[in-house]
Parts: structure tokens; C-alpha cells; sequence
């Protein structure tokens, strides 16, 4: 049985249009019709009932077409399979806190800088990297939340904790003295990350854990990059919530002070995305292994909490 053959007709099926499917095969229409009425002979049904105004699968066509795709699907995975076993170049997208504060130390594993020949590097929100990890523009993803798809298989690689960030002013030294409530710092002015980031997806849920509205917040900027949220907040133009990762440098250096949220369990997961259905190259196999490895399988981050 000719393998082009059944392309034409899963090609037909899903566009139901002899036109369009020559468009994405970039064959000619009388190209498509041959192949159909080639495959109609060599199975001696009918596959497809057509007129000059509708086109229709019969029941034997739709039957077929479930067989066809099955067998599509396997000749893609082993040509993926095959043709990427010895590729070492790799495309990864990372939302912004990965990019800034756990790829370096991946890469910086010998193992894996041995690993990869050639690596790109895709930086946007955690959306977006899922996004890109699922249309396949990306091998691999880093992102700070998990978007439940059956789609997609998530590796975590640490949990961190979220914490409260302010500056380091008398105001809020005092604040800090006295153990101010979560509740009391969150009726300060606030900067958060964009709409599609993990650290706001996950300050949100965790506000919710608290009972906090978060109608109720006095939401004074959404900024799509930490560090201009750090310097933000050190100057005094709001608070924040962040990954406990992203400030622990500048509380240390006494740049910026930081509050845990005790009343919930204020936790974040970073983890490795990829498709569900795709064989992984070896090399991206072993960046998971040996991150893993490395990372003590899902470590806890400690934070400075000054």
C-alpha cells in the first residue's frame, strides 16, 4: 500500500477538500483525486462519495482514516526518532525566573555543556513558552506552573517558595519587627508580574489560600520583567511577590527586604515541559536525566529571609 496514498486521503479527510489538501501537500487537484482513486482500487471501497458541490466519507472511509492516522503517527515517530538521534542542537524556551536563575546552573553542569553541539534560547512568559513547547517551535521548556493538558509531560526540577518584597526602609523594618500579617503588607501598593506569567498565576492562588480578593489589591503596575520589578521596588514605587529565587542576592546584600507568607503553604514547582507524544532526542533526555541528578529531584530552594 502506497504510504503517499493514504497522506492524500487523511489530508482529504481533515480538510474535507480535494482543493485544499492539494494546497497542503502542494500537489495538483488531479494529483489528490489519483491517489484516492487508487487507494479505493487497491481496497476495492469506497472511501469518499463525491459530487460536484459535497464531498462526504463513507463509513468505510472513516474506519480506514482511524487506521491511516495510527500508521502516520508511528511513521512520524520513528522518522523523529531516527533522524534526531544524533542531533545535538537544542531550542528551549524558559519563562523569565528559569531563564535567569536556574538554566545558568543547568548549563553550567560539564555533562550537559558537553551534551549540546548548538542551544537556543527562547525567553517569554510561562504561557508562552507552553505555547511555543506545544506547536513545536520549542524541544523543551522551563516554566514556573503546571498547565494541565494531556498534551504536555512535566519533569520537576525544584520547588521554590514565593515570598513578599519590599524595600528596605524603616517603614517596613518596623513592619518586619512587629510580624506584620501577609494581610496588612498586602494592603501596600503592588507590582506584579504580566498576565501569563507562573509567578503571578501562583500569587494569585496563593492570595486565594489566604482569603485575599484579589479585586481588593491596590495593583499599581504589571511589569513583564523582574529585575525592573526589583529596582522598582527598591526605590519605593511598590511592593511585590515573587519567587524566592529572584531576590535572594539583593535581600542578602540589604537591598531589599523579605517577608514570608506564613499562613499558606507558599510554594512554587519549576518544571521541564515537552509533548506527551514526542520522542525526545538523546541529547534533551539526558539534560532531563542529568538536571535531575544534579538537582537532587525536585530540591527546595532555601531562601534568604532577612
Amino acid at each position: 500500500m502506497n504510504f503517499k496514498h493514504m497522506q492524500t486521503f487523511i489530508a482529504v479527510v481533515e480538510w474535507m477538500s480535494f482543493s485544499e489538501a492539494a494546497k497542503k501537500l502542494y500537489l495538483t487537484q488531479p494529483t489528490i483525486s489519483t491517489h484516492i482513486s487508487q487507494l479505493e482500487a487497491e481496497l476495492n471501497i469506497r472511501l469518499i462519495q463525491r459530487t460536484t458541490k459535497k464531498l462526504s466519507i463513507t463509513r468505510d472511509g472513516l474506519e480506514f482514516y482511524k487506521y491511516a492516522k495510527s500508521i502516520s503517527r508511528i511513521v512520524d515517530s520513528i522518522e523523529e526518532s531516527f533522524s534526531l538521534k544524533e542531533n545535538k542542537s537544542v531550542t528551549m524556551g524558559c519563562s523569565s525566573v528559569p531563564s535567569n536563575f536556574i538554566l545558568p546552573k543547568i548549563l553550567s553542569i560539564p555533562e550537559i555543556k558537553d551534551e549540546i553541539s548548538e542551544l537556543n534560547i527562547l525567553v517569554g512568559d510561562s504561557e508562552s513558552t507552553i505555547e511555543g513547547v506545544l506547536n513545536g517551535a520549542m524541544n523543551i521548556g522551563i516554566v514556573g506552573f503546571m498547565n494541565p493538558s494531556k498534551d504536555l509531560k512535566y519533569e520537576k526540577i525544584m520547588t521554590d517558595s514565593l515570598v513578599i518584597v519590599t524595600p528596605n526602609n524603616e517603614h517596613f523594618r518596623a513592619l518586619k519587627e512587629s510580624g506584620a500579617p501577609t494581610t496588612e503588607l498586602l494592603s501596600e501598593p503592588l507590582i506584579l508580574r504580566e498576565s501569563g506569567s507562573g509567578t503571578r498565576k501562583e500569587a494569585f492562588s496563593m492570595l486565594e489560600g489566604i482569603g485575599k480578593d484579589k479585586n481588593s489589591l491596590n495593583i499599581k503596575a504589571s511589569v513583564n520583567d523582574s529585575e525592573t520589578i526589583k529596582k522598582l521596588v527598591s526605590e519605593g514605587f511598590g511592593i511585590s511577590i515573587m519567587s524566592g529565587i529572584s531576590v535572594d542576592e539583593e535581600v542578602k546584600r540589604g537591598e531589599l527586604l523579605s517577608f514570608k507568607i506564613n499562613e499558606v503553604d507558599a510554594v512554587r514547582n519549576f518544571y521541564f515541559i515537552y509533548r506527551a507524544n514526542y520522542t525526545l532526542p538523546e541529547t534533551i533526555k539526558e539534560i532531563v536525566r542529568l538536571t535531575k541528578k544534579s538537582f537532587g529531584r525536585g530540591r527546595t530552594q532555601k531562601v534568604t529571609v532577612e
